[in-house]
């Protein structure tokens, strides 16, 4: 079997010949071992969107971009609307990105992001699949996965507030944010209409919450609902639907079995209960893991021996995956991968 079969049976409900490994397209394509991870037989997933967002009454300007003696990139940018403007910022380096200036900083900015909300629009970017689907029709070593925007309440905890505003909001202003969740939220809908007929299977939507912050409530009443109104879309169009919940899961795994969801990325053994708990509570949801980024430091030996345990632990190995879904150093990319794919091989044949 190729990676890209190896792959998508666990989601047929087939037993693959090993356990998968897969990895984003955007962790190995330009990177200083590019050409060694493709030899070690992995798949590797390339995301994209199948829509466009614009609106006709606001627009971004970037106001400076400034590279560091250390090379990181920062930039600055303005989002100019009819109620005023919004200001944020973020620094890239060669490995990843990171907001350093969040758009919110006082109550009057709500009005400003209603007002960008209510004027998004939405329209088919098809076009954004073409070369995807070319790769999926080799079934060799690339899948596309198709993935939409994070939940409405997650948009202002990441986006738009950050962490600690968002709490001081929460307790504060929670109506006011209330309001800009239930204009997402009927926004998305458009959205997802747009997603739902593209002819690609794994539809990923939204993820990284921190149950810690949210908490089950949170969970429950801004959350799950989202899923349920992307998965009525989705599931009768033959689309399977997951999530990336790498945080702690602790908390909400219970309220995560109850999803629609069929799938569960990113999952970190390391940080959530582990493997063998995982797979009783969410019982035939397919488990996407990401291996722990703590065990990544350990010898190759170990993280073969890390690797057996993980697929021991699963009640049912044909129904789990295990991926790279977070940063890593360079140097580390292809002896923690090698060392999870001899792992893999040890373990043996699953049919």
């Amino acid at each position: 079997m190729t990676p890209y079969e190896r792959f998508l049976s666990v989601f047929h409900r087939e037993t693959p010949a090993h356990v998968p490994f897969a990895i984003y397209e955007t962790k190995v394509v330009g990177r200083p071992y590019e050409k060694e991870l493709p030899a070690l037989d992995i798949l590797m997933i390339r995301r994209k969107v199948a829509y466009r967002v614009w609106s006709d009454e606001s627009y971004i300007e970037e106001k400076s971009c400034l590279t560091r003696p250390n090379g990181d990139v920062e930039r600055h940018f303005v989002v100019h609307t009819p109620k005023g403007d919004l200001s944020y910022a973020n620094v890239t380096d060669a490995v990843t990105s990171w907001t350093t200036e969040f758009p919110f900083k006082d109550e009057s900015d709500y009005e400003k992001l209603a007002d960008i909300y209510r004027n998004i629009k939405y329209a088919p970017a098809y076009e954004n699949l073409t070369d995807g689907l070319r790769e999926n029709e080799k079934k060799g070593n690339v899948l596309m996965r198709v993935h939409l925007p994070a939940e409405p309440m997650q948009e202002m905890f990441s986006s738009v507030f950050g962490a600690e505003q968002f709490c001081y909001e929460w307790m504060d202003n929670r109506d006011k944010m209330l309001e800009l969740i239930d204009i997402l939220h009927e926004k998305y809908k458009i959205m997802y209409d747009l997603t739902a007929p593209v002819p690609v299977e794994l539809i990923n939507q939204g993820g990284n919450v921190t149950p810690e912050v949210i908490g089950r409530e949170g969970f429950q009443k801004y959350y799950m609902p989202e899923y349920e109104e992307a998965a009525k879309r989705m599931h009768p169009r033959g689309k399977l639907l997951g999530c990336h919940l790498d945080a702690c899961n602790g908390p909400i795994m219970d309220l995560i079995a109850e999803t629609p969801l069929d799938y569960i990325e990113a999952y970190d053994p390391g940080m959530s209960p582990p493997v063998k708990e995982a797979s009783r509570i969410f019982k035939d949801k397919v488990l996407s893991l990401h291996f722990p980024s703590a065990w990544q430091m350990h010898s190759e030996e170990q993280i073969i021996e890390d690797t057996l345990r993980i697929i021991g632990e699963a009640a049912d190995p044909s129904r789990l995956i295990i991926g790279i879904t977070e940063d890593m150093p360079y140097d580390r990319y292809v002896p923690v991968i090698r060392g999870i794919m001899r792992g893999i091989e040890k373990f043996g044949k699953l049919n």
